[in-house]
């Protein structure tokens, strides 16, 4: 409603204002010009920018009244909805202790790495350290594959 108090005054501002040529060099000898076509019309002057600026005001005084508007409106639009989290999403879940999973991590991979243990006990399978498994292929070779020249 507000708004189109707004603009019906704007309009009416617009086209009720007297408009006032402007003599000057752009304008020297229009009417002559004029008087041969009767037709074309010569602009005397440029837009007054005091029009676009009430305009422009205009409606931002529209927003911000329309959005307090709104919510007087609709007074429980914001609250009707609990946005709390009700459950536990599923994992997985974010590191809260970066230090201590890091050396867990190590830790782990040191005894894999260095320990002894059975891969399989019933085939008589067993796993021994990397650096020992490395010198002893280093000293037995591959199976198949070509020995290197010494």
């Amino acid at each position: 409603m507000l708004g189109a108090f707004l603009s019906v005054g704007i309009g009416l501002y617009l086209f009720s204002r007297p408009q006032t040529p402007v003599e000057g060099p752009a304008t020297a000898g229009a009417e002559a010009k004029q008087a041969k076509n009767a037709k074309t019309a010569f602009e005397p002057t440029d837009w007054d920018g005091t029009p676009v600026a009430v305009v422009y005001v205009g409606i931002l005084v529209l927003l911000v009244i329309s959005c307090f508007a709104i919510v007087i409106a609709y007074p429980n639009s914001l609250t009707d909805v609990s946005r709390a989290l009700r459950i536990n999403p599923p994992g997985p879940r974010l590191q809260t202790s970066n230090d201590a999973d890091l050396r867990r991590l190590r830790t782990e991979e040191d005894k894999r790495l260095n320990g002894y243990y059975w891969v399989d006990k019933q085939k008589g399978i067993a796993h021994i350290p990397i650096e020992e498994a490395m010198k002893k292929l280093a000293r037995t070779g591959i199976a198949g594959f070509p020995k290197a020249q010494q």
